[in-house]
């Protein structure tokens, strides 16, 4: 199914499908980041007119109504504004404005092969210009095999200011990851019993963020693990550096591979023998030497004696191929 065929399937809606539709989709987590403000942005793309919505069946767009809300559909306003670059389109299909928030649909396509796939990342090389201040996130919703073509949606929240119908947003993309891999496994180099009181600490380590239930006490007073330069690989990209416990919390370390163009991520956690899920309190994540990998720490606020029945799993994403580069920029009014 192209991503012409898209628009014209979701345009097609029936209302009866449109009342009887469960909305079964699975709200994914998003990545949100700042809007950018802008007077003006460049419009480097070009239009199609649009004919007015239709009201036929349509079984294509029955199924779509599996991955966005029912009440959505019924309040797209198509839009059609397509830009090309290095064999890959993207379009925006249609868009609209509802009280605080902004609902838009994307579609990305690989005219000339196949890098496109399920697991396509925008990565954070997507841009969103509005007169106003305000957050977005974007999200891969679904992908169609047999034409290569994926569907995000970008969700924009509003601040004091905001959109009104026939103020612009310009939505842009520099870089896709393709062929992303999802890896969960049992870190079974790790023995829980072998663990030991860590002696050895990272040095200045140059944070570049945190994650989980903290304060900033906890990050200015935690002592790092000093990186094992060997370390464990675990999958491709991924690499177990360091265990130990410290002032009585264990602390696991993982070492991602160049994570700037690879955007491998992930985390650890601990399964007891009832199969229980224990989480990490918090992490923290430093730089390597060389600014490109970035170590994760992940600390677990866990009773020793608790330890003994658990093993240590880990959840990765990784793509050690290179992104594909691009510049895809498109310009559209929003309406309600």
């Amino acid at each position: 199914m192209t991503a012409e065929n898209l628009y014209e399937a979701i345009s097609e809606i029936s209302s009866q499908y449109i009342e009887e539709a469960d909305i079964r989709f699975i709200n994914k987590s998003k990545i949100w980041k700042r809007v950018l403000t802008a007077a003006a942005c460049l419009l480097l793309c070009f239009s199609f007119s649009v004919p007015a919505l239709a009201a036929a069946d349509n079984s294509i767009a029955y199924e779509l109504l599996y991955f966005v809300s029912p009440a959505f559909a019924q309040k797209l306003k198509p839009v059609r504004e397509i830009c090309e670059d290095n064999g890959i389109k993207m379009e925006v299909i249609a868009a609209n404005l509802e009280g605080d928030t902004v609902n838009i649909l994307m579609a990305m396509q690989d005219m000339t092969g196949n890098r496109i796939t399920a697991s396509s990342d925008l990565m954070d090389s997507y841009s969103i210009y509005t007169p106003y201040n305000q957050t977005a996130g974007c999200n891969l919703e679904k992908f169609d095999s047999e034409t290569g073509t994926a569907l995000w949606a970008i969700t924009i929240d509003q601040y004091e200011s905001k959109l009104k119908p026939g103020d612009k947003i310009t939505f842009s993309v520099s870089e896709i990851l393709s062929k992303k891999e999802h890896t969960e496994m049992a870190l079974e180099s790790i023995v829980i019993t072998d663990i030991r009181e860590a002696n050895n600490f990272a040095i200045d380590p140059q944070i570049r963020g945190c994650a989980g239930y903290y304060d900033e006490n906890d990050i200015e007073s935690t002592p790092l693990l000093f990186p094992d330069r060997t370390g464990y690989q675990l999958c491709d990209g991924v690499t177990l550096t360091g265990t130990g416990l410290v002032d009585g919390k264990l602390h696991i370390q993982v070492k991602y591979d160049d994570i700037l163009n690879t955007d491998n991520h992930g985390y650890a956690y601990l399964k007891n023998s009832s199969g229980e899920i224990i989480n990490y309190n918090y992490s923290v994540a430093f730089w390597a030497d060389n600014k490109a990998d970035s170590y994760e720490e992940y600390v677990f606020d866990i009773a020793y004696e608790e330890l003994a029945d658990c093993e240590v799993m880990g959840e990765f994403w990784t793509c050690n191929n290179a992104p594909i580069q691009g510049s895809w920029q498109v310009t559209f009014p929003i309406s309600q």
